[in-house]
């Protein structure tokens, strides 16, 4: 599965709390979701919510005034 499947589902299980790409990263591993290995997860994370919050169609919400901090749209 792609990683973006266990941003969402971490995003999910805590409705209410925006999170950072390193708080993210932090609960997919404590919580053994996906093991995520290579030169810099936290680049990666970090790009995939980036991009999917850029656009109408994206998943994610960028928070305002929080740096990089992020939560999921909520659908209407």
């Amino acid at each position: 599965k792609s990683v973006l499947v266990f941003i969402v589902r971490v995003l999910e299980k805590y409705p209410n709390t925006p999170m950072s790409h390193k708080e993210i990263l932090q609960v997919i591993q404590r919580e053994r979701l996906k093991e995520i290995s290579g030169t810099s997860p936290l680049a990666c994370l970090n790009a995939m919510l980036h991009t999917n919050s850029r656009s109408e169609e994206g998943i994610f919400y960028k928070v305002p005034g929080r740096m990089g901090v992020y939560t999921l749209k909520v659908s209407l």
